[in-house]
């Protein structure tokens, strides 16, 4: 008898570690839920800042690869996310982010970034993004060519 509920003890143990098993590998699988937010800070390069000695190694397509040093957070309902003040956002590459991920052209810049937070991940997908001082690196300004021995601009 004792090797009848035995024998039905160990079946069930093993019956529940699979169901949890199985609830633990779900779990697992499912995408992190993304939140809206709109982050405010210093684009940076993340070499030149935290190994500049390292920028003449590193592969020119990485060499300037930018994160965002958050200022200011806050949610689609304006609601401030202090936890994120301080902290590293690196960017989800996609074509919105392209030059504000890679490159200079936004590096050392104040930028407002709207998008999808990934928070666990401090991941954010950039749907839209705005110089903050109003200097988008673009002038209006058409470039004039310049006279090939006097360097005068010819008009």
């Amino acid at each position: 008898m004792k090797k009848y509920v035995m024998v039905a003890v160990i079946a069930a143990m093993a019956v529940v570690g699979a169901g949890l098993g199985a609830g633990i590998a779900l779990a697992q699988d499912e995408a992190p839920k993304p939140v809206g937010v709109t982050l405010t800070g210093e684009n940076y390069c993340l070499l030149c800042t935290l190994a500049k000695s390292e920028v003449a190694n590193a592969s020119a397509a990485y060499a300037h690869l930018n994160a965002l040093k958050v200022t200011e957070a806050k949610d689609v309902e304006g609601n401030e996310l202090s936890e994120l003040v301080g902290k590293t956002v690196h960017y989800l590459p996609s074509k919105s982010c392209e030059d504000l991920m890679v490159g200079e052209k936004y590096a050392g810049k104040t930028v407002k970034v709207i998008g999808k937070l990934f928070k666990n991940e401090n991941a954010v997908l950039v749907e839209t993004v705005e110089v903050e001082n109003g200097d988008d690196g673009d002038d209006d300004w058409d470039e004039l060519p310049v006279g090939k021995m006097s360097g005068l601009q010819v008009l």
